[in-house]
């Protein structure tokens, strides 16, 4: 059975022949900034006589499927894919990265490092594997442990 999942606005579709087994969570600064997955943080503190709750993200990490450029179709029925070169990345390659131009959903990234596979974001999908790999372990944030088995600086 295959596993689908689509941006934000639905114009990007992605299907691939299963759901991939593993995830890996990447940990490098621009990845995180920009998939924003991360922990919600909430800050209560009183207004005059009200409390007053407040909700902030901490972008800690980006979820993704490490897949075949083979195995995955995408679908962009509105032509809404398109690619930002980042020349800023913790790697020093520059790597591409591809998103919905519509609502901004991220949606894959390309490195030179690995020809032919994709790090196809996980938060596209319903359904999300446990993690398993951790890349850019030595930009965790110190305080978030996310058990995965496998570790790379």
């Amino acid at each position: 059975m295959s596993y689908q999942g689509h941006c934000n606005c639905e114009s990007i579709r992605i299907t691939l022949p299963q759901q991939p087994a593993n995830t890996v969570i990447c940990h490098c600064i621009p990845n995180t900034v920009i998939a924003a997955n991360g922990l919600v943080a909430v800050v209560r503190f009183p207004i005059q006589t009200r409390l007053t709750f407040l909700l902030i993200l901490l972008p800690a990490f980006s979820l993704n499927y490490f897949v075949g450029e083979e195995d995955m179709t995408v679908e962009d029925t509105r032509s809404t894919l398109k690619i930002y070169e980042d020349k800023k990345s913790t790697s020093g390659n520059i790597v591409k990265r591809h998103f919905c131009s519509d609502c901004g959903s991220p949606v894959f990234t390309k490195t030179p490092k690995a020809p032919g596979k994709a790090f196809l974001k996980a938060a596209l999908f319903d359904t999300i594997s446990s993690p398993s790999t951790e890349v850019f372990a030595n930009k965790q944030l110190e305080w978030v442990d996310l058990g995965a088995t496998e570790k790379h600086a």
